[in-house]
């Protein structure tokens, strides 16, 4: 992706167009931005309703969500909100179901732009140190009284690759960060979700113990996956 951007030219012997030397691939590189990562977050609507799910199967269980509610949400009554909202989901659970895949497709969709937004990154950061590499090359074919200009634009332009190696770093950290949230979310709501519908469905069945176990397990398994995907985004 190297192609494109300008070239380095060689430093002319005045100290204003030293001071902007360089001009022409920072201009390049801003007219080729993207959304700065921080502003490719989208992944905490896919989190809530994880969260919610979790919430509704810990409902289920008589006191679930009053046994993950800590002694200062009980006595705030957060554990009795927490109760409504999961027996008032409890009914609604495949619309929230259809709503974790939107959420999920949208995620998906999104985080598919962010391996070209790292590479773009990446690609100006090299444009940007080559003409940094070039400066530092010529420096001492201008006078003496204006080396220090050069020297400080050079400064300046390495500063702005080094940025640009960072964002594209953190592109794929985002892109790592998402890809592993969606792992989860498929699996809570392809593999683990059935699978608890099933045991909590079948508890009237044959033995109620271990078919509560079953839930149980399952419910644990799911609080985990969502557990761990927070912990990735903290």
């Amino acid at each position: 992706m190297s192609a494109g951007w300008p070239l380095p030219t060689a430093p002319a012997p005045d100290a204003a167009d030293l001071a902007h030397w360089g001009e022409a691939v920072v201009a390049a590189v801003g007219q080729r931005d993207s959304a700065p990562p921080a502003a490719a977050r989208a992944a905490h609507p896919l989190l809530d309703l994880l969260a919610q799910l979790a919430l509704v199967l810990q409902s289920t269980a008589p006191g679930g969500v009053r046994r993950q509610t800590g002694w200062w949400g009980r006595l705030l009554g957060r554990d009795v909100e927490g109760e409504l909202d999961a027996q008032e989901w409890q009914s609604r659970l495949g619309v929230l179901v259809a709503q974790t895949d939107v959420a999920a497709q949208a995620l998906r969709e999104q985080s598919s732009s962010y391996p070209t937004a790292q590479a773009t990154a990446l690609d100006a950061a090299r444009a940007i140190q080559r003409w940094a590499d070039a400066g530092a090359a010529q420096l001492s074919t201008l006078p003496a009284q204006l080396q220090p200009v050069l020297v400080q634009r050079v400064d300046h332009l390495r500063r702005l690759a080094a940025v640009r190696q960072l964002e594209a770093g953190q592109w794929q950290l985002l892109f790592e960060q998402d890809s592993a949230l969606l792992a989860r979310s498929q699996r809570i709501t392809e593999t683990l979700l059935p699978a608890w519908r099933q045991a909590v469905l079948a508890r009237r069945a044959g033995d109620q113990q271990q078919r509560n176990q079953q839930a149980a397990q399952l419910q644990a398994q799911i609080t985990a996956e969502l557990a761990s995907a927070q912990a990735r985004l903290d």
